[in-house]
């Protein structure tokens, strides 16, 4: 039997953990002029989430820097926050499309992780068959977020995206990257599945021989992020863009919060502040907000209670959507959509244990920290996560046996669990061996090492296999497929938290990618892309349509940086 003191440690040190950010990742940036009093602020809004205690700090803009203070002025056609995959695109095309291009950056080097590139009929995908309806994929993305989204914004993504993603493609393939995979329908789609997804996954990219050299280290996503970041970084410099590393946007520069925005000053590395004038219009890429503690207990409370194993650095700090707020932007209505990911792989006293995670996550019998059943495990990762948090500790046991090579293959299930992608036995077999995933001969041994009251969960088991046998899961619909008995040792459990991925909710745009206002007027001169940008997802993360995180940001960083090289100057 578990002890309670046992469980309450482990319950700790989830939530301690949770606070900050594996790989690196221990501490949260703060973004430069966002002026005195924020502990006070933020302790007054600890315990509570949207709207609760004062107006948090965050929101309050800083004293505008004066002309005095600014060491340096530089001149531009488009000045682009941010330099990830939507800030590149934007830079590419803009410049593609005559316009002198500054790109600021937080960071010491362009800012890419993970991957599964989402897109509506690109030729990659109609090559193989897969073609969609880009009503359908609207429609998907606006039931899932509840219908809160501008559907003419989201529209945008399902007619553009293909388009965008061959640009890509092309780009890549003149710098020598092959499109390594294309998937088909059949690759995404499970009739028995309980959420069918949409196949709007694209390709993976290669990266040609001695790109890893000429990228960033430490990117989370192996060789299809650096295919893609070399692919824009290279693309970008062939263009003639100038990216200014170590130089975050502090603040927009709108007098009077009147007019078009004119630029954009920043600080570089030495503390110095440089004003970038923008002659057509700034455009901020500038990413999510996971790092910024308040943000998240102010849109998103649920999401301080979980890990960032997947931010590869601390500088996702909400800069773009600060900055827009200061100036009398608006921004999506709260509660934000986290994009929430089941693959934080705990130990059993619930430390951060590794991220191999594509076998303990398919659908087996899962059960809380009490050995009980609680939920249809055949769930996109958004839905399991949420399921997840209603429970006591917010964590869950995958219970499986040694009939998994054999079973799990056939379960072909949504992205991020398949193992036609992602089976490592190598990297299985050596959590194994570290106790991360526990294996034992019997289940009460089992019950033992993962700190589960054993009689609990034997009758858990007994009535899991009762129903496998019959094929039918009279407790919570479990398709018939996914349903296996748990009998013959040896037996495993995994151990599985939840992770932050990326905050997705960002300032008011229309489908020309420019910034409105609290009114919805447009800002004149002022565009956003990637997770800088609103008006799109809402509520949970849409992962039925695969990859359109990724899609949305590459095509609206497209379509922004054209939109901002044809401005008026």
């Amino acid at each position: 039997m578990a002890n309670k003191e046992k469980d309450g440690m482990s319950r700790r040190n989830f939530l301690k953990t949770g606070v900050f950010a594996m790989a690196g990742v221990m501490t949260a940036g703060v973004m430069s002029g966002c002026g005195k009093g924020r502990t006070a602020n933020v302790r007054k809004n600890k315990e509570g989430g949207l709207g609760a205690g004062e107006e948090p700090a965050f929101m309050k803009a800083p004293e505008p820097i004066a002309d005095s203070s600014i060491k340096e002025t530089k001149e531009t056609d488009v000045v682009i926050v941010g330099a990830g995959m939507s800030g590149l695109c934007a830079a590419v095309s803009a410049a593609e499309s005559g316009a002198k291009v500054m790109v600021l950056e937080k960071g010491p080097t362009v800012n890419f992780r993970s991957y599964d590139y989402g897109a509506v009929n690109s030729k990659v995908q109609l090559g193989v068959g897969n073609q969609l309806n880009p009503l359908e994929v609207t429609r998907e993305i606006m039931r899932w977020g509840g219908y809160k989204a501008d559907q003419k914004v989201v529209k945008l993504f399902s007619e553009k995206s293909g388009m965008v993603n061959d640009w890509i493609v092309e780009h890549a393939e003149k710098l020598g990257c092959k499109v390594k995979s294309v998937w088909t329908r059949d690759d995404q789609m499970s009739p028995n599945a309980t959420i069918p997804n949409i196949p709007t996954l694209s390709f993976v990219l290669e990266p040609p021989e001695g790109a890893a050299e000429s990228t960033p280290k430490g990117m989370i996503g192996g060789n299809p992020v650096i295919a893609m970041a070399y692919t824009l970084k290279t693309s970008a410099e062939q263009l003639g863009c100038e990216i200014f590393y170590e130089t975050p946007g502090v603040q927009l520069i709108r007098p009077n919060n009147e007019g078009r925005v004119q630029g954009v000053i920043a600080k570089d590395k030495d503390g110095n502040y440089i004003k970038f004038v923008a002659k057509k219009g700034v455009i901020l890429c500038s990413g999510d907000y996971g790092h910024d503690e308040e943000m998240l207990r102010y849109y998103i409370p649920a999401a301080t209670k979980v890990q960032k194993i997947l931010y590869p650095n601390s500088f996702n700090t909400g800069d773009g959507q600060k900055m827009g707020l200061w100036i009398g932007a608006g921004i999506d209505e709260g509660p934000h959509a986290p994009m929430l990911f089941d693959n934080a792989l705990l130990d059993p006293d619930g430390n951060p244990g590794g991220r191999m995670d594509a076998i303990p996550r398919q659908p087996w019998l899962a059960v809380n920290k009490r050995g009980e059943r609680y939920a249809n495990e055949d769930l996109p990762f958004a839905y399991i996560s949420n399921q997840v948090r209603q429970q006591v500790g917010l964590t869950r046991w995958t219970i499986f046996d040694s009939k998994w090579e054999e079973e799990a293959p056939r379960f072909k299930q949504s992205a991020c669990k398949k193992l036609k992608y992602h089976h490592r036995k190598n990297e299985f077999d050596q959590l194994v061996e570290k106790g991360v995933i526990v294996k034992a001969d019997t289940l009460e041994e089992l019950a033992q090492k993962a700190h589960l009251p054993y009689e609990t969960l034997k009758a858990t088991v007994d009535r899991y296999n009762e129903m496998a046998r019959k094929g039918v899961d009279e407790d919570f619909g479990k398709d018939k497929t996914y349903l296996t008995t748990v009998e013959k040792a040896p037996f495993f459990a995994g151990h599985i938290g939840t992770s932050l991925l990326v905050t997705l909710g960002g300032l008011t745009i229309n489908d020309k990618l420019e910034v409105l206002d609290k009114e919805r007027n447009v800002i004149p001169g002022l565009y956003a892309a990637g997770n800088a940008s609103g008006s799109f997802f809402a509520t949970d993360y849409p992962i039925v349509v695969t990859g359109c995180s990724h899609g949305r940001a590459y095509t609206f960083g497209y379509l922004a940086g054209k939109s901002a090289a044809e401005a008026k100057a």
